[in-house]
């Protein structure tokens, strides 16, 4: 069986100004990354369903792999009650001055996990926006759509 990745591309004028808020926050919340080492400045903001923006940005440890992704700084923040308040969109921002920044920006496979695991617990699809600053949104309707074949607590 094949399962196709779809990912929407989207014109950032056409969207909604929520949307464009979201995504802006995102981008807000990148300068506070801290990144000496890879120079690579994320931010996250986290829409919950209460309208709650929980924001993240990475930040780097010279004990690597002691650091954190913007997604999960932002998740873990912002998630402690996901029964009352469940993740419905995180919105990824990057720039760096070293490396291009790639234009359909997905998350790390241990930040999808994070997001997989959330979406699971709250019964939920997260949608996923990632941005660099440019004209295009591209937006995956959920994580499964980057990691289809996720860990998962099964109990018996």
């Amino acid at each position: 069986m094949e399962k196709l990745v779809r990912i929407e591309e989207l014109s950032f004028d056409s969207l909604d100004s929520n949307k464009i808020a979201l995504l802006k926050q995102a981008k807000q919340a990148k300068d506070s990354s801290y990144a000496p080492f890879s120079e690579f400045y994320v931010g996250c903001s986290v829409l919950h369903e209460n309208g709650h923006i929980g924001l993240g940005s990475n930040q780097e440890n010279a004990s690597f792999p002691s650091g954190l992704c913007a997604e999960r700084v932002a998740l873990f923040e912002s998630s402690k009650n996901l029964e009352d308040n469940k993740v419905k969109e995180i919105a990824i921002y990057a720039e760096s001055n070293k490396y291009e920044v790639p234009r359909v920006l997905v998350p790390c496979a241990g930040c999808l996990q994070v997001i997989s695991d959330i979406q699971v617990r709250q019964k939920s699809p997260i949608k996923v926006y990632m941005w660099d600053g440019g004209e295009e949104v591209f937006c995956a309707s959920d994580v499964s759509q980057f990691l289809p074949f996720h860990f998962e607590l099964n109990k018996k």
